[in-house]
């Protein structure tokens, strides 16, 4: 903030340095100089930007003028980015809109797999590629490791093998979506095939977790659970559970996840990318997991 600062005294008032003040006001705790900055900078049309104003106003409480900014940008070819947000103004302020948004039917299930995948050979080639030693800058893990580059691109029989009952019960979670809703960022589609964004695993060890977030470049995304410690290692529950729903805590607001998923080995959990989700720290042991992202089908 410092540093944005002396450059505006040298580079004078241009939009760009003041969005970086504001933004970096605003992270920074400094509520009163972040909220003129962003008033300064009106009207807002940039989604990322609105994104970071919607922040500063659920952390200081202006939940239905967050509210209002996001809705603006509802039908932008972004909207992604706004509608996390919106989901979460919307259950401070007590608007039900949140259900319609997060709550439809079918948009959260799970699926056993294990009887469908060699778990034991999975959970062998996987421990193989974390090679990484400490978390990865900018991910939400913490206390583990992520695997790096798309990780269904590998030709290894076993992830080959997970992509394929993978790809066909991601094709059922479609098939079993309620009806299509035009409106409805997640409902609208109907893609007669999908591609993946992005797929990973993650290692998590005693006290690990994943902070809340979502994955904005996605349309669905998932949790496939390879290897848990037991329940005596995990913790009491929900130690090591899926939430999903719960705010990340820098924006300081007080609401709990709507749903919590116990893992188990062989288990996945498909939800909207566009829905925050973390996971709870856990005592001992090792979660060993797959993630992807579905991507996003063209409108």
């Amino acid at each position: 903030a410092k540093m944005v600062g002396k450059a505006r005294k040298v580079l004078g008032d241009s939009r760009g340095l003041m969005i970086y003040d504001a933004v970096c006001a605003s992270e920074l705790g400094e509520a009163e100089r972040a909220s003129g900055l962003f008033d300064a900078l009106a009207p807002i049309t940039e989604v990322a930007l609105a994104v970071r104003h919607m922040r500063h106003l659920l952390r200081t409480g202006e939940m239905e003028q967050a509210a209002r900014v996001g809705e603006a940008f509802t039908g932008h070819a972004e909207a992604n980015q706004v509608w996390p947000y919106l989901s979460l103004a919307w259950r401070a302020m007590g608007d039900d809109r949140w259900k319609w948004l997060d709550e439809q039917d079918g948009l959260v299930r799970t699926y056993d797999l294990a009887e469908q995948i060699d778990m034991e050979a999975l959970a062998r080639c996987l421990r193989s590629i974390h090679v990484a030693k400490a978390d990865i800058v900018g991910q939400s893990v913490r206390g583990g490791t992520q695997t790096d580059g798309p990780l269904f691109a590998r030709i290894d029989p076993e992830i080959r093998e997970l992509r394929s009952v993978i790809y066909s019960t991601v094709m059922q979670h479609i098939a079993n979506l309620s009806p299509s809703v035009p409106s409805h960022p997640v409902l609208r589609h109907r893609p007669a095939s999908i591609s993946f964004a992005g797929s990973w695993s993650v290692r998590l060890s005693g006290e690990g977790f994943h902070t809340s977030h979502i994955h904005p470049m996605g349309w669905f995304s998932s949790a496939f659970y390879v290897n848990v410690p037991d329940k005596a290692d995990m913790g009491p529950a929900p130690a090591g559970w899926l939430a999903l729903g719960a705010p990340p805590p820098e924006l300081n607001l007080d609401l709990p996840a709507v749903r919590q998923i116990e893992p188990c080995a062989g288990r996945l959990v498909i939800f909207p990318s566009i829905m925050w989700h973390g996971t709870m720290p856990f005592e001992d042991g090792e979660r060993l997991s797959v993630a992807f992202d579905v991507a996003t089908p063209a409108v």
